[in-house]
């Protein structure tokens, strides 16, 4: 991670653990992420990070490529959800873009870690929810294991970065 890695740490929980809390509450009991959280979420998490861009130059070419992530993997999902959506809700599609840009500030290792640590979380509740009512093509919220992303990506990252031998 970067050397200035508390203040993106701070971003990560004052910015944006709050609304992510609410967001998974939300999506657990209602089974959908509301326009007005995410996009609050998104402006907060993407003016602290453009602010730190500001003010911290050494920043700069990470933050920078952690937009550039975001804008891609957010399209992509976007198309995923739009041409087949019983794969990815809209609403898991439209917090992916925050999701992988606070992951990616937080440096390589943690998205990475963050995306695998989804899609084996991801899996596993899927597998137990089909397990439990005995029925394939059973949905459940994604949007609690979506925005987990950038813990379980600091959580992994020693692995990853040592897997890559970086760490």
């Amino acid at each position: 991670m970067p050397e200035s890695s508390p203040l993106l740490i701070a971003v990560l929980l004052v910015v944006y653990l709050p609304p992510a809390v609410v967001l998974s509450w939300v999506d657990g009991r209602e089974r959908r992420l509301p326009n007005r959280w995410v996009a609050g979420l998104t402006a907060g998490v993407g003016l602290s990070l453009l602010l730190l861009a500001l003010m911290v130059p050494e920043l700069r070419p990470g933050l920078r490529t952690a937009a550039v992530l975001a804008l891609v993997l957010g399209i992509g999902a976007i198309l995923v959800s739009l041409l087949a959506p019983p794969l990815l809700g809209m609403g898991d599609a439209k917090t992916v873009p925050v999701v992988v840009g606070m992951s990616a500030a937080l440096g390589g290792e943690v998205l990475i870690a963050g995306l695998l640590g989804v899609a084996l979380v991801g899996g596993a509740v899927g597998t137990a929810v089909i397990a439990v009512t005995r029925r394939a093509g059973v949905r459940f919220a994604l949007g609690p294991v979506l925005l987990a992303c950038p813990f379980l990506g600091l959580l992994g990252a020693p692995l990853v970065g040592a897997a890559l031998g970086t760490g």
